[in-house]
């Protein structure tokens, strides 16, 4: 979920003992916004989880006012990735001052926090099923998508980053095939009275009503293109969902656990729609297309019906794995098959011009971007 500021937590020396401070760079300095001799003032971060099988951790590059990027500290997560890609969107998410990470390798969850002093980790707590790969929050409650043994379970988390199951939480994806359901995001609606899960395998978006932090039953709806993949909700709530094997775009309203087609399947006449994301007023949202190396852009009226806007709106050097808008909307950030992030400028017009992409640790096309 996008939040505009960042809290400041309590010192990283009260929590030593709890986690562990991994790296202070350059990056500590974005807070204070100092100037710093390597060219540029500090204004943000972007978070790359690597994803590795011995040991998941997060990439920090320094967001520079003039929009570059700079390869900063790793910090480890305290547990393991998968060491391929977990083909998903959401497996990390920022919310406030607190970082949240699927270690998809050991079935845990990681929250870091983000202080003047670099990232702390917090805790590390079980995901309450297998292969984690997407996770979403609001307002202290925490769902988490596990894709292999598909379900989605909760916890609660408190202002310092304490992870706690809550009891009874563990629902199960429906089921309308023998096969994988292969599910790729689980996201809280922007009221919250609604968790959307997209099934990548079996053409289903589920909607659980939430109730009390509880989510119920799921109900299976047909999505109106094949392969429903990554998603993200407008400000008026509509979820904007991509279609990677259509590789297309179609937008709905989710309320409780219904849905409804606003706008079916719309064709981008590009290759692998995989990741998704929406500027914060709720204007455009653009495309990652994996297997065209493009990413096209899509106005949103205010009833949430999709036009296409530019089937290519700008090109990536490699396969996309990942997307996420900074926290101001004036860049888009994509992650690419060889862990490097391309970065562009996001127009008025919601044009986007290249800037260039800066190679950090990740060695990988796993899933898993975030930004401050």
């Amino acid at each position: 979920m996008s939040v505009k500021s960042v809290r400041t937590l309590v010192p990283a020396v009260a929590v030593v003992a709890i986690g562990s401070v991994v790296g202070i760079s350059p990056a500590s300095a974005a807070s204070s916004g100092d100037t710093l001799a390597a060219g540029g003032t500090v204004v943000g971060h972007v978070y790359e989880t690597t994803n590795a099988a011995a040991g998941n951790a997060i990439q920090v590059f320094d967001r520079l006012r003039d929009g570059r990027l700079r390869a900063g500290v790793t910090v480890a997560t305290g547990g393991r990735g998968l060491g391929a890609s977990l083909a998903s969107q959401g497996g990390l998410v920022r919310d406030g001052n607190l970082l949240f990470a699927v270690n998809a390798g050991d079935d845990t969850v990681s929250t870091l926090a983000i202080t003047d002093h670099g990232l702390v980790r917090r805790d590390v707590a079980s995901s309450g099923g297998s292969r984690p790969v997407s996770i979403t929050v609001r307002r202290g409650v925490v769902y988490v998508l596990n894709q292999g043994s598909e379900t989605i379970s909760g916890l609660r988390v408190s202002r310092g980053g304490r992870l706690q199951a809550l009891p009874n939480s563990t629902r199960s994806l429906s089921k309308s095939s023998t096969g994988a359901t292969a599910a790729a995001e689980v996201a809280f609606s922007p009221d919250g009275r609604t968790l959307v899960v997209t099934h990548k395998g079996d053409r289903t978006i589920d909607t659980f009503a939430v109730i009390g932090d509880y989510a119920h039953r799921a109900v299976a709806h047909r999505s109106s293109g094949t392969t429903p993949y990554g998603f993200a909700f407008d400000r008026r709530g509509h979820a904007i969902v991509s279609e990677a094997d259509a590789s297309a775009v179609s937008s709905y309203i989710a309320r409780g656990d219904r849905l409804r087609t606003i706008t079916p399947s719309l064709s981008d006449h590009q290759a692998a729609a995989c990741w998704l994301v929406v500027t914060d007023n709720g204007h455009y949202a653009y495309t990652v297309n994996a297997a065209s190396a493009s990413i096209s852009s899509y106005r949103i009226d205010s009833g949430g019906r999709l036009r296409l806007v530019a089937s290519v709106a700008a090109t990536t050097s490699g396969g996309g794995t990942d997307a996420a808008l900074s926290a101001d909307n004036d860049e888009l950030y994509v992650r690419l098959a060889n862990g490097s992030v391309a970065s562009y400028a996001v127009g008025r017009d919601g044009s986007l011009t290249t800037q260039q992409d800066t190679k950090g640790a990740a060695a990988v096309g796993a899933a898993g971007l975030a930004t401050d």
